[in-house]
């Protein structure tokens, strides 16, 4: 009892606007670190700490600790005693979200290094799955474990699956890990998901900031679960998850500010989730997802819609324009995907694609502002020059921009050419060039008809250079 006395007073110590005293604390911490129940105490500190700043204090000491003694290559486990995971599962379920923000990285480690390496930690899924089905959300307000903190500890579980474990592996299988998650958690999950989507459609004026959270922390974990892989007990749901999304995409408001406290700004941040499953599904699993493509299209032309409104838009709803874009190009580019979004080409160009590239206010504000930062954004790029720590560089006219490209190159429709005896006579090589390039011309003409809806600038007589003979 003295010894978490003493560390919870250097930890407050930690937080003094005096040097001396910070490095004085910070030394005495860390002779005190090898205590074998020095991380204990910590957590102690974490979930129940006289102050706020003490707790978060001692939950990023914690992450510290564990980080220098836990191998982050994931070569051996991290012999963290099962007496410490129990415990750390139990202050994750009841801390408050400021502390579990931290303390959630601590459980990443040790999940990262125990269960995803080396398939240990074998009370994790059943203890997980336990939680959350008896959370205050789902089991009732009487439980005192948070449906939030479960879902943010399965979220921080599934993240290292949302890329390839073994990327030098063709055709890696899907680990039998996820696997055990998706059948024993996400699944069982997915019928809450489609009571909460159904509740919060149904309430859309008086949206619940609880069930809102829990809809986001949902559709991230499912999106960590199908980014790379496809788990054999989570295919058969697809149509089913994906009129959920849709209903969650349905009821998204283009017309309306938020600010950062409303609940409206967590469904948009769902909805952004929800194209990003529809664009894992297309670009990675085909086999599942070709029967879904027809709703997918029309959910995405709703969306890109509304890319007249552009220049009043927050951030946030752009970014799910561009999404809407960005998922139209994904199904284009696949076998089908003429078929599917021909039709909609003069809508597509008309109401949506020139509207995003038209000039207005915001651009001119823009331009005066920082002329380079603004062709930075607005001109095209390589797309894998943006990663996820600069999404302000994902706007709707560069997808917008991007898909009328796709729309110029797209082969259209197989043809069928009849041949002649004259050109039965021709080269090989000479067929196959004809008929790519007619293949090649669909998306283009299509275009340039659309543009002829449209006046030329004429040059003026004298204005015209003279060519020498």
């Amino acid at each position: 009892m003295a010894e978490i006395t003493l560390i919870a007073h250097l930890l407050n110590q930690t937080l003094s606007p005096d040097a001396t005293a910070v490095h004085t604390s910070t030394s005495e911490l860390d002779r005190l670190s090898v205590a074998p129940h020095f991380p204990f105490h910590l957590l102690s500190i974490s979930a129940g700490g006289e102050n706020q700043g003490q707790k978060i204090a001692a939950a990023t000491y914690l992450k510290n600790h564990t980080r220098r003694n836990v191998d982050s290559t994931g070569a051996t486990p991290s012999n963290v005693s099962k007496e410490f995971k129990d415990q750390l599962m139990q202050a994750l379920l009841r801390v408050e979200f400021p502390v579990l923000k931290i303390l959630v990285e601590v459980f990443r480690i040790v999940a990262a290094a125990d269960f995803v390496k080396h398939s240990l930690w074998p009370e994790l899924v059943p203890n997980l799955q336990s939680a959350i089905q008896n959370s205050h959300l789902i089991n009732g307000s009487n439980s005192t474990w948070n449906t939030i903190n479960a879902l943010i500890v399965l979220h921080a579980l599934l993240r290292p699956f949302q890329y390839f474990l073994n990327p030098k592996v063709p055709k890696e299988p899907v680990p039998p890990q996820l696997e055990l998650v998706s059948k024993e958690i996400l699944v069982p999950l997915l019928g809450v998901f489609h009571q909460f989507v159904g509740k919060a459609v149904a309430n859309h004026d008086t949206a619940d900031r609880e069930m809102e959270k829990a809809i986001l922390t949902i559709c991230k974990c499912l999106h960590f679960a199908v980014k790379s892989y496809m788990p054999s007990t989570l295919a058969p749901l697809l149509n089913s998850l994906s009129r959920d999304l849709m209903s969650i995409l349905s009821c998204l408001s283009f017309d309306c500010t938020v600010t950062q406290e409303d609940v409206y700004l967590t469904r948009w941040k769902s909805g952004k989730r929800s194209l990003l499953i529809f664009s894992s599904l297309v670009t990675r699993h085909r086999k599942h997802s070709d029967k879904l493509m027809p709703d997918i299209i029309n959910c995405a032309l709703n969306i890109v819609k509304f890319s007249k409104h552009t220049s009043i838009l927050p951030f946030l709803l752009e970014r799910i324009l561009s999404l809407g874009f960005d998922v139209i190009s994904n199904v284009l580019e696949t076998g089908p995907g003429w078929r599917l979004v021909s039709p909609h080409f003069t809508t597509l160009l008309e109401s949506a694609i020139f509207p995003a590239l038209v000039m207005n206010e915001k651009d001119m504000s823009e331009w005066e502002e920082d002329a380079d930062e603004y062709i930075r954004k607005n001109l095209p790029s390589d797309i894998d020059e943006i990663c996820g720590w600069r999404e302000d560089l994902f706007t709707s006219r560069k997808s917008a921009v991007n898909l009328l490209g796709v729309i110029s190159m797209s082969k259209g429709p197989p043809m069928e050419t009849s041949i002649d005896s004259l050109s039965a006579k021709r080269k090989k090589g000479q067929k196959k060039q004809k008929k790519a390039i007619s293949a090649v011309l669909w998306g283009s003409y299509w275009c340039f008809l659309f543009c002829l809806n449209f006046p030329f600038l004429l040059i003026p007589t004298c204005l015209k250079k003279k060519v020498p003979k």
